[in-house]
């Protein structure tokens, strides 16, 4: 019976493409199994039929490194939880997406002389996936530019293609007005910045568009026509949709989706000053370089350059979507290193 862990956790950046894999997955493996983090895999994960197993993970403190000196005594239990999981479950392969969580589950896997495959979703390593892909058989990237990973393009869930703009409309009470429809959010955590802006934005931005705002959990009371405000979407692939104008971080994943589907995109990347390694805007500026999204830095960001920005997205001709092949290609890679 083949078995294969997926690990990565954290955010949804992390997790999704993961989720992604699954069904191109089951028709080589018996079993998939996921080892995360405390998380949003942790609810995740089982929501999509998987086993899922909880490691102590902790995040590497850019900021404050003194936090960083317990990291190797946790590392040293989750491993040795990791070790066990891949003993009990006999693992063949092990899938990383990188992410803090993803290293206990690598470590193990090293050490049980299990093959690792690694994907790097954003341009630049991340450095979970600096330091796996040292001993990884395999590391994968999403951007062509990225250095060290062989290119396959960023894996995308199919329901993602199939989203039903009805039935959004009819979920969040869109009104049928002719006016266009802006869908923006922050990724998985939201984006208070953003949130703030848009806030101010509102007034204005509701004469000419149905604002579709996924603020995360920095909600606040706004009670406008026009104006609709979600937490987290369940349902991304309705949203995407019924939106004819995205607003968004820089994250890959988004970034991937949006040009998947043709969608204009304004991207608004997490700075390197907010705690980032800037892999956002480097992510951004490969898309803007292919046509795919216009920046708004973070310093720039006000209600009349949010405002701006939207208007010159709809005077752009419509795009053509990019449907990504990365699935298959991954599943590929990983079944040529893995013996089943």
């Amino acid at each position: 019976m083949a078995t294969i862990v997926l690990t990565g956790g954290g955010t949804g950046g992390h997790i999704m493409p993961n989720l992604a894999l699954v069904p191109e997955l089951k028709k080589h493996f018996d079993r998939i199994i996921y080892i995360g983090g405390s998380g949003m895999e942790k609810r995740l994960v089982p929501e999509h039929g998987l086993d899922f197993y909880e490691t102590a993970v902790v995040k590497f403190d850019r900021k404050n490194l003194l936090k960083n000196i317990k990291i190797p005594f946790i590392m040293r239990n989750a491993v040795a939880k990791a070790t066990e999981i891949l003993k009990n479950e006999s693992v063949c392969a092990v899938f990383s997406k990188g992410g803090y969580a993803s290293l206990p589950a690598c470590y193990s896997a090293k050490a049980l002389k299990i093959p690792v495959i690694v994907h790097e979703s954003d341009m630049s390593l991340g450095l979970a996936n600096k330091i796996t892909a040292k001993f990884a058989v395999k590391t994968l990237g999403s951007f062509p530019e990225t250095k060290g990973a062989e290119f396959v393009g960023h894996p995308i869930r199919a329901e993602i293609f199939n989203g039903n703009a009805g039935v959004a409309r009819r979920n969040y009470r869109i009104d049928k007005n002719g006016k266009p429809n802006i869908l923006i959010f922050g990724g998985s955590l939201g984006a208070q910045s953003i949130n703030e802006v848009v806030y101010e934005a509102i007034p204005q931005l509701t004469k000419n568009y149905n604002v579709i705002h996924i603020a995360g959990k920095t909600l606040k009371p706004v009670g406008m026509r026009g104006y609709t405000q979600i937490e987290y979407a369940e349902d991304i692939n309705n949203l995407y949709a019924l939106a004819d104008l995205l607003v968004i971080r820089g994250g890959a994943g988004s970034l991937a989706e949006a040009s998947a589907l043709g969608k204009k995109t304004l991207c608004i990347p997490l700075p390197k000053s907010s705690g980032s390694r800037g892999d956002q805007l480097q992510n951004a500026k490969s898309y803007e370089k292919r046509g795919f999204c216009n920046i708004l830095l973070q310093e720039n960001l006000t209600k009349d350059s949010l405002i701006s920005e939207i208007e010159k997205l709809t005077k752009l001709p419509p795009q053509t979507g990019t449907k990504s092949g990365a699935v298959p290609l991954i599943v590929e890679e990983i079944c040529k290193w893995t013996k089943i």
